[in-house]
């Protein structure tokens, strides 16, 4: 059965609670990202903020990015799973809250990885084909 830490991808990219929505942009343009978990002093995860949360809470309501607070524009609560999660119970996740980017922290709440919705999909041919498979 795949889990979370089967499909995560480890050490994601992360902002501080204190970093500016601008902040934010230049780390997602750096390492061609969609998203940055924002965690606090300790790498506890504090939420996570999408290129569609800058685009919406930012860019279309005339605000500068460089004047906004990364908190004030994250998506809370997080939705967070522990690195053993079945994908099966990730992917419900997915559809039951409508996020795409879902951290995985340790016993602590640290973030060790992210599991985005990019990453479920890789496995959608396998998948497929185990299913075409097991019907013939």
């Amino acid at each position: 059965m795949l889990r979370a830490s089967d499909v995560m991808v480890p050490n994601p990219i992360c902002v501080r609670i204190n970093a500016t929505v601008y902040d934010a942009i230049k780390t997602m343009e750096k390492y061609n990202i969609a998203s940055v978990i924002v965690v606090d002093e300790n790498d506890i995860v504090f939420g996570v903020v999408t290129a569609k949360d800058i685009v919406i809470k930012t860019i279309a309501k005339g605000l500068d990015p460089k004047l906004v607070n990364i908190t004030q524009i994250l998506s809370k609560p997080v939705t967070v799973v522990d690195p053993d999660t079945p994908l099966k119970d990730v992917i419900n996740l997915m559809i039951g809250t409508g996020h795409g980017h879902i951290p995985v922290v340790n016993k602590i709440g640290k973030v060790i990885g992210i599991v985005t919705i990019d990453d479920v999909l890789k496995y959608v041919p396998e998948l497929l084909e185990y299913v075409e498979m097991k019907s013939r």
